[in-house]
Order: structure tokens, then sequence, then C-alpha cells
């Protein structure tokens, strides 16, 4: 949905136009404004997801969680060196996956980002993409 063509409820009517034609409809400004942010938000949610995509699929996302879950069943004391560095690796990626969540809100809350800028998101560390490299 473009910045023109804007979806808002009002007066129990679901009204899809442009800013100006729906304040000639009665639509106050709040919602307006209103209507405008839920679509950034959509947009940054979606550019979000598809930035963690990129560096690891569905698929990898499910190996490496199978591969921490047979890892950390066993006790610390148990766990091979490989699979300790394993483990902070995926820790790194949850952290990493966090970092990219919690810039969702900044972003959507700053009409004058560029949310599709490299520069607005969290840099996948090395360990991260080697990590996912494996599964």
């Amino acid at each position: 949905m473009t910045d023109d063509q804007l979806s808002v409820s009002h007066n129990n009517n679901q009204l899809l136009g442009s800013p100006e034609w729906l304040r000639k409809q009665g639509v106050p400004d709040t919602a307006i404004d209103a209507a405008r942010a839920a679509d950034r938000t959509t947009l940054v949610k979606a550019e979000c997801r598809r930035r963690i995509y990129r560096v690891a699929s569905a698929e990898s996302q499910m190996n490496m969680a199978a591969a921490a879950s047979v890892i950390a069943a066993k006790t610390a004391s148990a766990r091979s060196s490989e699979e300790n560095d394993v483990l902070a690796r995926i820790e790194a990626t949850t952290a990493w996956v966090a970092a990219m969540r919690g810039n969702i809100l900044p972003l959507s809350e700053s009409a004058s980002a560029d949310v599709y800028a490299n520069e607005s998101w969290p840099e996948c560390p090395a360990e991260v993409a080697a990590l996912v490299a494996e599964y």
C-alpha cells in the first residue's frame, strides 16, 4: 500500500483512499496518522523478516534449533568444546535476531528513516553467518 492510499475504519465504514479524500469524508487526521503509522510498521516488520531470512532460511533455523536441543540435553560437563562453540554461536544468532526485532519500533516511529538502507539495521556478525552456513 502506498502513502497515497490508506485504509481507515471510520464511522463503522472501511474507507480506502488518499489522505485528502479521507479528510473530505470526515476522517480525522489522528485516524489518518494512525493508518500511516500502521502501514509503516507493517513495512518495517516485513523488511526485518526479509533480512533475517536472507541470512538464515526457515530450514536453517529449524536445523540450528534441533542441534541446540540435542546439545542442551547433555549436561554441561558432557558437552564437547565443539558443542559449546555451537551453543555460543546459536546464542549470538539469537542476540542478532533480537537486535533486528528491537530495531522495528525505532524505524517504525521515524518516518524519515530509510527502512531499506543497510545502515538502518544491525550488521550480521560473522560468527552468525558462519554458523548458518553449517546448517
